[in-house]
C-alpha cells in the first residue's frame, strides 16, 4: 500500500486528459443525511448519469490522497465542497479533470453575495478561486446565478446556465397529480424555517401589511410536505440571500400556487417562469436531457 508522501509526489504529475467512462459525483452531503434541495437535486445527477456511465458517489469528508490517485482518469463532479481537506481539494483542482456544480456562491464565505452592492465581492474576501478557475465548467442554475459569478470570478466562458433544477420521474409525477387537485383553502402558505436568511419573518411581515391570511407550516418528509403545500392558494417567500434557482418556488408554481417573492429568486429571471402545473413540470423533466448534453461536451 502506497503511503500519503509517495502518492503526493505521483499526483503532481500532470494533469491526465485521457478519461475513463467512470464519474465521480462529490458532495459534503447526500440524500441518506438528510433530504434537502441540493440532496435532492444531487441525486438525480447520480440516478440520471448512472444509466449512461459508471457513476460513484463520494461524501466530501471521505477522500483521501488514495482514493484521488486510483481515479486521476475518472471525471469529477463536484457540488458541495465545503468539508473537503483544503490539501485534497487543491490536489483536484491542479490534477483532475472535473466540473462544479453550484448550489450557492462558494466565492464567499458565507455565500451570500447579497450583502455587497450589486453582488460584487471585495476581491481581498474571494475564496475558492483556484478550484472555480481551474473547472472544466461551472454549472450555474440559472442566469441570474451564473451573472453574480460572472461579476465576481470573470470567468464567463467556463460558467454554464443550467436554467433549471432536477426532479426525479416520481416526484414530478406527483406534482403533477397534486396540481390537479382543487383548492379550497384560500391561504397563503409560509414554510418555517430555522435559517433566518429564508426570510420567515419577513414573508410573516408582508401578509400581514397585505392582509393576506396565512399559515406557517412545517417540513416534516418530503411528499408530506408537497401535499400540505398543494392545500394552499399562494405561498409567501422573500429570502435575503439571492436564490440560485429555488425548488420551493418552482414546487408551489408546479401545483398551481401563486406567489409573494422579491427580486433574489433565480428562477424567477428564466423563460419559463411565467409557465406552471403541467408545462412547468415537463420543461424540468426535460432538464435530464440537458445534463447529459453538458457533461458529453465537457468531457470531450
Amino acid at each position: 500500500m502506497q503511503n500519503t508522501k509517495t502518492i503526493h509526489q505521483e499526483l503532481q504529475s500532470q494533469r491526465i486528459s485521457v478519461l475513463n467512462d467512470k464519474i465521480i459525483l462529490i458532495s459534503d452531503f447526500f440524500i441518506d443525511d438528510f433530504v434537502g434541495g441540493a440532496a435532492l437535486n444531487d441525486e438525480e445527477i447520480y440516478s440520471t448519469l448512472s444509466q449512461h456511465y459508471d457513476v460513484q458517489k463520494i461524501k466530501s469528508r471521505y477522500l483521501y490522497p488514495g482514493f484521488i490517485h486510483e481515479n486521476l482518469e475518472s471525471f469529477f463532479i463536484i457540488s458541495n465542497f465545503f468539508l473537503i481537506n483544503p490539501y485534497l481539494l487543491k490536489t483536484i483542482q491542479e490534477k483532475c479533470n472535473y466540473i462544479l456544480y453550484c448550489h450557492d456562491y462558494k466565492f464567499v464565505k458565507h455565500t451570500n453575495p447579497a450583502v455587497y452592492p450589486d453582488f460584487i465581492v471585495p476581491s481581498n474576501e474571494l475564496i475558492n478561486v483556484g478550484i472555480h478557475k481551474n473547472a472544466q465548467a461551472i454549472i450555474c442554475q440559472t442566469g441570474f446565478q451564473k451573472d453574480i459569478y460572472d461579476r465576481n470570478l470573470k470567468l464567463p466562458d467556463k460558467t454554464i446556465n443550467f436554467s433549471g433544477n432536477l426532479w426525479s420521474d416520481d416526484h414530478l409525477n406527483l406534482l403533477e397529480e397534486l396540481d390537479r387537485i382543487e383548492k379550497d383553502f384560500n391561504k397563503c402558505a409560509i414554510v418555517e424555517s430555522p435559517y433566518p436568511q429564508k426570510g420567515t419573518e419577513y414573508s410573516k411581515q408582508y401578509c400581514q401589511q397585505n392582509n393576506i391570511p396565512f399559515d406557517i407550516i412545517k417540513h416534516p418528509d418530503y411528499e408530506s410536505f408537497l401535499k400540505i403545500l398543494s392545500e394552499y392558494s399562494s405561498l409567501a417567500f422573500h429570502p435575503s440571500t439571492p436564490e440560485t434557482c429555488c425548488r420551493l418556488v418552482l414546487e408551489a408554481k408546479m401545483i398551481g400556487l401563486k406567489i409573494y417573492t422579491n427580486k433574489l429568486i433565480g428562477a424567477s429571471y428564466e423563460p419559463w417562469y411565467e409557465l406552471n402545473g403541467t408545462p412547468l413540470i415537463n420543461a424540468m423533466r426535460d432538464k435530464k436531457k440537458d445534463l447529459l448534453q453538458i457533461i458529453r461536451n465537457v468531457r470531450r
